[in-house]
């Protein structure tokens, strides 16, 4: 879900600007949650436990990413990449608490990488013919897949899988 809320922002960005894009992931951002639920139930996903933190731990990694939001929102007039560098880098760091979160490693490799592409888009994004959003986009969808992929298998379910029954 996030990965298409930076790729519409990144859509927003070419045809409005980069207001509107910040207006789009903000609002997609928020979508993310519900939809995420939504889905859950539509592959009948098992819900946490009454008793399991983890949820909790979820909910408080929460709150750095409003602050990325904020320190985004604030850096938007003065740089439009750089903001979006910023929120990346936020963004990467907040998917490590994932790795704990849902006991899935892929998380890391996930958060590192926008975590790296949004320190080497502030540093030199401008030489770069794409704006931070297609990548972090791009990256999402790529690694979500995957992740889609090894919870179906660990399921057993063949036919989502990939593989013959």
């Amino acid at each position: 879900m996030s990965g298409l809320a930076w790729l519409a922002a990144d859509a927003a960005w070419y045809v409005w600007g980069g207001f509107y894009a910040f207006v789009t992931i903000f609002i997609g951002g928020m979508l993310i949650f519900p939809l995420s639920l939504l889905i859950a139930r539509a592959f009948r996903a098992p819900r946490a436990a009454k008793d399991n933190p983890l949820p909790t731990l979820g909910f408080e990694a929460t709150f750095p990413l409003f602050a990325g939001l904020l320190i985004a929102f604030g850096l938007l007039p003065f740089s439009e990449p750089f903001a979006f560098a910023a929120l990346a880098i936020v963004v990467g760091a907040r998917y490590l608490v994932f790795a704990t979160l849902y006991r899935e490693r892929l998380y890391w490799l996930l958060g590192g990488a926008i975590f790296l592409i949004g320190t080497g888009f502030a540093i030199r994004g401008d030489i770069l013919p794409v704006h931070v959003t297609l990548v972090v986009g791009s990256v999402e969808l790529i690694v979500g897949a995957w992740l889609f992929t090894r919870w179906n298998a660990a399921r057993g379910d063949p036919q989502t899988a990939g593989v013959r029954a």
